[in-house]
């Protein structure tokens, strides 16, 4: 009886809970375009897999009220922002972005150095991912979205938060197709005009490092959905990832910067005209058509490359290490990856503050390039490494209780030599004692005065549960006050067994929050129960009973218990009140017992008994 293995064996009608989608059954007939669009119906309404949902939505219960709400009261267009669709979309726009940012980068930075059909796939490729980011923005305007805690899903305040002029702005900068330039951009390298490509090349640089947080966002999805990491191990990863795509964008800036400003440098006219016109004979052929020089007489077909820049090369100039650097490129015929390889080894250097990279000149220009790139190096990796400390000495020692104890969890688990399967259940038992309950109950338990205290769990928390009970319905409110304080927390993840039939009974149970089936001795399968629900209150008035069923929880279950001593304590000064009790539970237990005389062949359900 686990919640992995549990088919359930109840009519429909009997699923309490059961229903997540709320939406009408399936019935015989039902066309194939029929079946497609509820299919479709269900993938948008909120899923119990979004790695989101039990943050706002604790139990199948919860779920499903939020479900009914969705297919009752609002558009069928309306997509949740926990639903399978978002989860499976969010893991495809990670990727997308990311192919994105990285393809931009590399595309403008050695554009000069690809022929204009290798050019043009990538402009195709590119567009493609543009017209995604595009839908993205199209299926942000009927998504919902959570703001301070609240899930928001009216499609006027939908439509009112996504058109707000800066969420606009930021999301049109995402998709416009820049590739688009990149052929007017390589026609303008050509003609020594680059000014433009130089602003455009570092626009995209700072588009993508402002980029960071919404490619984490979607990382965070990926992370949880597609490989089940944990938060410490995101934590890990997203540094190391954000650290790869500077690496990335600073290596191809570190590339294209010096020949873009080459040609700014007024004292460097011929060094400029004669790397153009060698790059222009090794990697475009000599393509007047495409990528025409019309502004200056172009240099004669060379043989001997290198012999040509020391004869002509004037002695003032300052360019001379940069230029032969190139012209070693085109002599040994280098690939596009091997210089893009080599510009982020000079990154890493430069980074590290290992080497220096090849500058054109001494120039302030250049200078200051390089100094940027040397100090944001250095800052982006002092970032990194007190990052990565800190996150290593709060795994080992955190100051926070919950980090203290998974760590007491895992040097206990060690010394005791525990199967994994049972060090995973203690954490995820812990994790979820800290989750459901931490924040919400120990802060009022151990700062809030006695009467805020009880005020608070009695009209938040509890009594919503006693009062469903019918044996403390009619009790007074400072009587359920009291019994409020003696309701002890305890949390029991799935396939866990919270009573065993034959069991003595001396505890009724509260399920605050979850789903729980409920079995006979033989198994078989009496019910559910589920948010709110109580059970085994015979055990407040029998000292000699004992459990009749088997109840197992099918998810994590938040559960508040009641002593029998405990209540018997409570109730003593009110012996009027504890007959009226009595007197109720004895007529209840009559009607259960004229019940199994008439009908001895059928199965009872009524919780009390339990």
């Amino acid at each position: 009886m686990s919640s992995k293995g549990h088919h359930c064996t109840l009519p429909a009608v009997l699923r309490l809970g059961d229903s997540l989608t709320h939406l009408p059954p399936i019935l015989p007939g039902t066309t194939f375009a029929g079946r497609f669009l509820r299919y479709i119906r269900t993938l948008l309404l909120i899923s119990p897999d979004h790695p989101e949902t039990h943050l706002y939505y604790r139990s199948r219960t919860k779920i499903a009220a939020e479900n009914a709400r969705l297919v009752r009261e609002l558009p069928p267009f309306i997509v949740h922002p926990f639903s399978s669709f978002r989860k499976c979309w969010e893991m495809m726009m990670y990727f997308v972005l990311t192919l994105h940012l990285v393809t931009l980068a590399f595309a403008f930075a050695f554009a000069p150095h690809l022929s204009y059909k290798v050019l043009g796939r990538i402009q195709l490729f590119d567009c493609v991912l543009c017209a995604i980011l595009g839908m993205e923005f199209a299926v942000k305007l009927v998504t919902g979205y959570v703001s301070q805690g609240e899930v928001v899903l009216e499609p006027s305040r939908i439509v009112r938060y996504r058109l707000r002029w800066w969420n606009v702005v930021n999301r049109m900068l995402l998709f416009v197709p820049y590739v688009l330039l990149l052929d007017e951009l390589v026609r303008a390298f050509y003609q020594d005009a680059v000014a433009a490509y130089l602003c455009l090349v570092i626009y995209l640089y700072l588009l993508c490092i402002w980029r960071f947080r919404s490619i984490n966002w979607y990382f965070g999805t990926v992370a949880r959905s597609l490989f089940c990491l944990s938060e410490k191990q995101i934590r890990y990863l997203e540094p190391i990832m954000d650290t790869l795509y500077v690496l990335h964008w600073t290596s191809c800036l570190l590339y294209v910067v010096p020949m873009l400003t080459l040609s700014l440098l007024g004292n460097n006219e011929f060094e400029a005209s004669f790397l153009v016109d060698v790059l222009w004979s090794h990697d475009q052929n000599r393509d007047s058509a495409l990528y025409p020089i019309t502004h200056r007489n172009r240099l004669p077909p060379i043989s001997n490359v290198r012999g040509y820049f020391q004869e002509h090369l004037p002695k003032s100039s300052i360019c001379g290490e940069f230029l032969t650097a190139r012209i070693d490129d085109v002599e040994h015929n280098v690939s596009v990856i091997y210089r893009y390889l080599r510009a982020v080894m000079i990154t890493l250097k430069i980074s590290v503050q290992g080497g220096h990279s090849l500058s054109v000149a001494h120039h302030f220009l250049h200078e200051w390039t390089q100094s940027l790139l040397l100090l944001g190096g250095w800052i982006w990796s002092t970032y990194i490494l007190l990052l990565l400390i800190r996150t290593i000495i709060t795994a080992d020692a955190s100051e926070t209780q919950y980090d203290e104890i998974l760590n007491e969890i895992d040097a206990f688990c060690r010394r005791m030599r525990l199967e994994d399967t049972i060090h995973r259940k203690m954490s995820r038992h812990f994790a979820c004692h800290y989750r459901m309950h931490y924040f919400d109950v120990r802060p009022i338990r151990m700062q809030a005065s006695d009467n805020l205290r009880r005020t608070v769990l009695m009209e938040i928390a509890l009594q919503p549960l006693l009062v469903r009970s019918d044996v403390f319905r009619d009790l007074p409110p400072y009587v359920l006050q009291d019994i409020a304080d003696e309701l002890r927390f305890a949390i029991y993840l799935e396939q866990d067994t919270i009573i065993t039939a034959g069991s003595v009974a001396d505890t009724m149970y509260f399920l605050a929050i979850g789903t729980a089936a409920v079995y006979t001795p033989d198994g078989v399968e009496l019910g559910h129960l589920i948010d709110g629900g109580n059970f085994g209150a015979i055990a407040l008035f029998r000292p000699d009973a004992q459990r009749t069923v088997c109840v197992v929880a099918l998810e994590v279950c938040e559960v508040y218990r009641l002593e029998r001593a405990s209540f018997q304590k409570l109730l003593k000064p009110y012996s009027y009140l504890l007959g009226q009790v009595v007197k109720q539970a004895e007529k209840r237990i009559a009607e259960r017992n004229l019940s199994i005389h008439a009908y001895p062949d059928e199965q009872y359900y009524d919780t009390f008994f339990y």
